[in-house]
């Protein structure tokens, strides 16, 4: 007799809502700005500068323009915390030793925390670096550790149902 098999279909998440793409548009239009100042001021460091500067404006407009793609997605053995094309985090359920809400208080510079938006790496005091695809760069985010010590912050629309999801995978998941 044949074992019957039941496969779950990825949940997705959406993330909590936020303004962070006006934070992204607002420093986006200051370096813009900038970047136009200096390439027009004519002496060659002025240029490299401005074009420096007009990377940087390009590359927080593409965040910016991806800001609605951010997705928490639970599958059958992974969670993927994804920003568009622009930053994808697998973590293998099984590997997940917590999930806890947290607030967290930024110890140095992060690669990009600002109002309504949190990417990339941060360090936080007491965890050190949280890999953070959140909403919301410190008032209730789901840290999640893992068995290596990585740790990815989140910030699921509906906290319940994502730990919900979680938990049905077998995943320990705090209060």
């Amino acid at each position: 007799m044949a074992e019957k098999v039941i496969m779950m279909l990825p949940e997705l998440f959406l993330p909590r809502p936020s303004r962070g793409y006006l934070s992204l548009a607002v420093v986006t239009a200051l370096l813009g700005f900038a970047a136009a100042t200096n390439l027009t001021a004519g002496t060659f460091a002025e240029i490299l500068f401005g074009l420096g500067l007009a990377l940087v404006a390009a590359y927080l407009l593409a965040l910016a323009l991806c800001f609605p793609l951010m997705r928490y997605v639970v599958s059958e053995t992974t969670l993927t915390a994804k920003y568009g094309p622009l930053l994808r985090y697998r973590i293998r359920l099984s590997d997940i030793t917590s999930v806890t809400s947290s607030h967290l208080a930024q110890d140095s510079a992060a690669a990009l925390a600002m109002p309504g938006i949190a990417l990339y790496g941060m360090r936080c005091a007491g965890l050190g670096r949280v890999r953070m695809c959140a909403t919301r760069p410190s008032n209730n985010v789901l840290v999640i550790g893992t068995r290596d010590g990585t740790r990815y912050g989140v910030t699921p629309a509906d906290e319940r149902a994502f730990r919900d999801a979680l938990r049905r995978h077998g995943v320990p998941v705090g209060p």
